[in-house]
Order: structure tokens, then sequence, then C-alpha cells
């Protein structure tokens, strides 16, 4: 067994746009663990809640409103290389979000491997 740096990395995604998010991560880096690749863990029918100010640009209820919709959680690990995650990110997990602030979280972890 070795332990290797990485990058947890999750965000909440409404369940139709959950393919288009990952297919976004996907062009950016395989996800490989191992023998395996496209690793990724989805939780599904959480609740996300939100009130837009005036300024967002909501693709779900209105500023000043409460929201409640039903959210997935995607997770998956990266290397700890601080530009593959930007790439991931800026490139992969933005542009293919729904909304206009998308929620990413990020810990640097250790992951054991075989």
């Amino acid at each position: 067994m070795k332990l290797v740096d990485i990058y947890r990395v999750k965000t909440f995604v409404v369940p139709e746009h959950v393919d288009q998010v990952v297919q976004g991560i996907l062009a950016i880096d395989e996800l490989k663990v191992g023998n395996y690749k496209n690793v990724m863990w989805q939780s599904k029918d959480g609740v996300e809640q939100f009130v837009p100010s005036e300024e967002a640009v909501p693709t779900e209820g209105a500023a000043g409103e409460k929201t409640k919709v039903t959210s997935l959680r995607l997770e998956f690990s990266i290397p700890r290389d601080e530009s593959l995650l930007t790439k991931v990110i800026e490139e992969g997990i933005y542009p293919n979000h729904p909304w206009d602030e998308p929620v990413v979280q990020v810990s640097e972890e250790r992951e054991a491997r075989k």
C-alpha cells in the first residue's frame, strides 16, 4: 500500500445537468484510479436551498425568494496538481454547470492505493 496526495472535489448539481457536468470533467481528466478510469461517486436526492440576490442570474427561482431544488453530489479525486485542479474547475465544471455560482468544495487528502 502507498498513500497518494490528492484533491477531493465535490460539487452539487440538479439531476438534469449531471451528465453534462460529468462529461465536462471527464474531458479534462479521465479520473483514473489504478486500473480503472472515470471513477466518480454520486449521492442522490439531496435538497439544495438558496436565495438569489438582485445581481444573480438564477436558473431556478427568483431574486429575493428562497428556492429549494433536488440536487446530487458529485465527488471525485485527482492528483494534487494545482494546475489540473484549476482546469477541472474552470473548464470542466463551471461552463457545464447550470448555476451562475456553482458550489465546488476542494480538500487536500491522501488516498490509499494498492
